[in-house]
Parts: structure tokens; sequence; C-alpha cells
């Protein structure tokens, strides 16, 4: 099994049932706790990404870890700057980038 520790927006597996979630089932975790033991909070989804539950205090051995696909990359949070030439935009992988509107906008131009 893998012991790697899960953050926020990670995806996961449970190992094992979980309340009426059976072994197997995709999710999100979109809370992690540390005290007093460490333990996660899942949205359970199902294949076409729409949520059917959330779990409380789940313990690690319940969960695995899985790499996110491209396809599951979300958003999580794009904050602009208040004179709007640059945004920062964080993904649900924990990964981020900052861009600049003129990049974008050349881009686009490029596309078109």
């Amino acid at each position: 099994m893998d012991m790697t520790k899960a953050k926020r927006y990670d995806t996961i597996v449970l190992t094992q049932p979980v309340a009426s979630f059976r072994q197997g089932q995709k999710g999100a975790v979109v809370e992690v706790y540390t005290t007093p033991c460490e333990a996660y909070d899942i949205e359970i989804v199902d294949e076409g990404g729409t949520t059917k539950g959330l779990l409380e205090a789940v313990r690690p051995e319940q969960l695995q870890v899985t790499a996110a696909s491209p396809a599951t990359i979300r958003f999580t949070a794009i904050r602009i700057d208040g004179d709007g030439s640059r945004a920062s935009v964080e993904f649900s992988d924990g990964s981020h980038i900052t861009t600049y509107a003129e990049e974008l906008y050349s881009l686009k131009q490029k596309a078109a």
C-alpha cells in the first residue's frame, strides 16, 4: 500500500469500505488534520465527477493517493492583481503558475 501522505486536493481511492462507500471509490481530499491524529475529509465522486458524499475523519490506512491524470486537474484558485495585469492560478494537484495578461493575449492572437 502507498504510504504517501495525502494533501488537500489529492485524488484518492478508498482501500476499504468506509461508511456507505465501497472499497475502490474515488474522491478528493478537502481537508487534512494532523491533531489529535492524522485524518482526512474526503469528497467522494462518481466517474462523471458528481459529488456523492463527504466522509469525515478518514484514517490514512483507509485511502491511497493516486496520480492525478490531466483530465482530473481542476482550478482551485485564481487571483487577479488589482490592476488586472497579472493572475496567479492554483491547480488541484497543488501546482501553480503566474501569468501576465499580455502573455495570454499573445497566445490568443496566435491561436486565432
